[in-house]
Parts: structure tokens; sequence; C-alpha cells
């Protein structure tokens, strides 16, 4: 495994207890960090440093650690680190959208074979993408990443309160921005959607 880094000698059952809790979530780091880097390419160096990272650092980790709120939170450490250094920073913040308006749906973070799409339809990507940055990424990272509130705090560094009130303000959101789209897709009927 390349990934693992320069190790001569790498501990077999070190090696499948950080596949076992931490590289089983490498789909999840991998979308996340699409949705972070915005380009294909850089988004699968983001998750090999940092699982690479994290494999240096396994074992130093207590038993009871959260593994996936864990190499969640290294992944983003990793980017906001690249994007210093390169002098790219992007704040993380809540006026930033993710899709210019001016880009069309053909964007590195929409396109079907990028990881980001998973399955979703141009305007549910681009509602999401219209959210400001905190309120779509706590979203992403709860409903379509499965993170708890507790491990999107840890993530983001935030309290739960900011976590809740966030997700809340994106649902409601979406709920406002997809009501066409879910009654022309039977999702809800016009009573529900409106």
């Amino acid at each position: 495994m390349a990934w693992f880094g320069k190790r001569r000698r790498v501990d077999r059952d070190a090696e499948a207890a950080f596949i076992e809790h931490v590289f089983v979530h490498w789909e999840g780091l991998y979308r996340y960090a699409v949705r972070l880097a915005g380009r294909e390419h850089e988004a699968e160096d983001l998750v090999q440093e940092s699982l690479t990272k994290a494999f240096r650092a396994f074992d130093r980790l207590r038993e009871d650690t959260n593994y996936r709120a864990w190499i969640f939170t290294i992944l983003r450490n990793t980017f906001l680190s690249r994007a210093r250094k390169s002098g790219r920073e992007q704040p993380l913040d809540d006026s930033v959208p993710l899709i210019d308006e001016g880009a069309g749906l053909d964007h590195a973070l929409v396109r079907a074979d990028d990881g980001w799409r998973h399955g979703f339809e141009d305007e549910v990507l681009t509602a999401l993408g219209e959210l400001p940055e905190g309120q779509r990424t706590a979203v992403v990272l709860c409903d379509i990443e499965g993170l708890t509130y507790d491990e999107i705090s840890h993530v983001l560094g935030c309290p739960i309160g900011t976590v809740r009130s966030r997700i809340h303000h994106a649902r409601r959101r979406l709920r406002s921005t997809l009501a066409g789209y879910a009654t022309a897709r039977g999702y809800a009927d016009a009573e529900q959607a409106g």
C-alpha cells in the first residue's frame, strides 16, 4: 500500500486496524475533499496526504478515539494548511458560495464522475452549492456522509449548538429552494412543498 508512506517495515496488525477503523471512510473523505478542493486531482492528493498523516499518528491514538471524526478533521486541517501555504486561502465562512453562478453545471464539483454528485441531480447540487459555507459543510457531513452532530462539531471545531443551527437552517433553505423540484419528481405533494 504505497499511500502509507515510505516505511519499510509495517506492522501488519497496525495496518489491518488502520484499514478497519480509518481507511474504510475513504469514499466519504474523497467526496468531502472534492467539495473542499474543487478539483478531482487535488482531492485525490488531499485524501492521500491525510491518510498518510493519519497512518503515521495511528499508533498514538487511544482506543476510544472516534476515528471517523478524527480522519475528517485531519482532512479539513490539511486542506486549510495547503490553502494557507499556497496563498490561495479561501475562508470557510457562511458568505462564500460553492458554485460560481457563471460557471455552469459542468464545474468540477458537479461533474458526474468526480464523487461529489453522489447520485444527485443538477437542481440538488445547485441548491447545495448556493448554501452558505458553514451550513453546506454541516449538512453535507450530516446528511450525505452520515456523521453525527458530535463528530461534525469535532471536525469543524465549533459547538454542537452551532452545528444544529447550521443544519436546521440549511435544511430549511433546501426545503424551500427544492420545493418545486420535489413536487415535480413526486417526492412531495404540492401542499407539503408549499
